[in-house]
């Protein structure tokens, strides 16, 4: 594995990665990554070597754009194959695994792959040029890179559907779907726990992760409806700051408990809670592009709790149109209003029968689409295809000259 992040358990990105890689024989594996890990558990037995790209100190500073812009153009210097051979060592890969986040990292991917005559696996999970953009005059150049790269895989991983039509509509290639993994270790708790309030007459709502990405704002503008509901919302993250540091000063509605690992998150909002919900930001401005095509990884989690999930936002996001494909399952509104959103606060409060139904569908619809062993078993199903069938007939080659690194 050759990429910006690797398997770990400090990041969000470096969880999946790690739940995905869990099984794989450590002997048959080896991460060439950004970091070796020093926040999260690395994957046990595994060799792991830090990568330096050239020009990296450029990433950090006011030319930024403009050194991933010369990239675009073939003018940054790659990794050099002796450096990639030293990391490699002595260890004989069948094929090359990375994530398209940060082109250095998948460039070197790319370019190890073709020295080595190996196949390619690529894991989709966000849109990366739209977290390293790059000057106007570099846009075509950057996505006709991106694109031979992408078509060059021989096995592309999207994290939705949306994604996987997104990027064979920029790079010409169809890629296959894999949604985020969640921890196999969540079990659903029993049923009959949604029918009654956890705090009588309170209906009590469970948030867990980054409050970043507009979700902290959405939060904070729906406290009104909440506190006009006689609801209340718990969250599992980090202090809140900027815009939405007011969630910590609105202790009548918002119980906000920091930063604790997932599990005992997990653990205590069933406790705790009477259901989960994924606020999306309405309207979702400058996030509309990443919320339209990524797919939030907390969703196959809470479905896995057995409790009702609650999804609010723009109906074109990925989180949301699951939710509205499976209203068994889910509730899902737009929430544009603030006495729309108190009447459906209102509603889950008074109605025990539909929560418990909510709970009980929402654990068998996150079960067929998300089951971890289910995904698991894919994702490796791929690579040991990829691995035997090789290298295919490229749709455009690159001139050595141009080759990254």
């Amino acid at each position: 594995m050759i990429s910006d992040e690797g398997p770990q358990t400090g990041t969000a990105g470096g969880i999946l990665l790690h739940r995905l890689l869990a099984a794989h024989p450590p002997e048959g594996l080896r991460v060439i990554a950004r970091c070796v890990p020093t926040i999260g558990d690395p994957l046990p037995g595994v060799h792991y070597a830090q990568l330096l790209t050239p020009w990296a100190a450029f990433e950090r500073s006011r030319f930024n754009r403009l050194k991933r812009s010369m990239r675009a153009l073939g003018l940054v210097p790659g990794v050099p194959q002796a450096t990639l051979d030293r990391l490699v060592g002595d260890f004989s890969p069948d094929l090359v695994l990375c994530v398209m986040q940060h082109a250095s990292y998948y460039d070197a991917a790319w370019s190890f792959a073709r020295c080595r005559n190996l196949p390619l696996v690529v894991i989709v999970h966000d849109i990366n040029d739209g977290f390293e953009p790059v000057l106007p005059w570099a846009r075509a150049a950057a996505r006709r890179r991106d694109g031979r790269f992408y078509r060059f895989a021989r096995c592309r991983l999207c994290v939705s559907p949306e994604m996987a039509g997104l990027c064979e509509s920029f790079y010409g290639a169809r890629g296959d779907v894999l949604y985020p993994n969640r921890s196999p270790d969540l079990a659903p708790r029993a049923y009959d726990d949604s029918a009654s309030l956890r705090t009588p007459g309170t209906l009590t709502l469970g948030f867990a992760g980054n409050l970043g990405y507009g979700y902290g704002t959405e939060i904070l503008r729906l406290l009104p409806a909440l506190r006009e509901a006689g609801a209340r919302v718990v969250i599992y993250s980090r202090r809140p700051a900027g815009p939405y540091a007011a969630l910590a000063e609105a202790p009548d509605v918002c119980d906000w408990r920091g930063f604790v690992p997932s599990a005992q998150a997990w653990s205590a909002i069933q406790r705790d809670c009477d259901a989960v919900w994924l606020p999306y930001p309405n309207p979702a401005g400058s996030m509309e592009q990443l919320f339209r095509y990524h797919f939030p990884s907390k969703l196959p989690e809470y479905l896995a709790l057995g409790m009702p999930v609650l999804v609010t936002g723009p109906s074109y996001a990925t989180g949301a149109k699951w939710a509205i494909g499976h209203p068994a399952a889910t509730v899902f509104s737009p929430a544009e209003s603030l006495p729309e959103f108190s009447r459906l606060l209102v509603r889950l409060r008074e109605q025990g029968v539909l929560r418990r139904a909510l709970a009980e569908a929402a654990w068998s619809a996150g079960e067929a689409d998300f089951s971890p062993r289910k995904l698991e078993a894919d994702f490796h199903s791929r690579i040991e295809m990829a691995a035997r069938t090789g290298l295919v007939e490229q749709a455009q080659e690159l001139p050595p000259s141009s080759l990254p690194g």
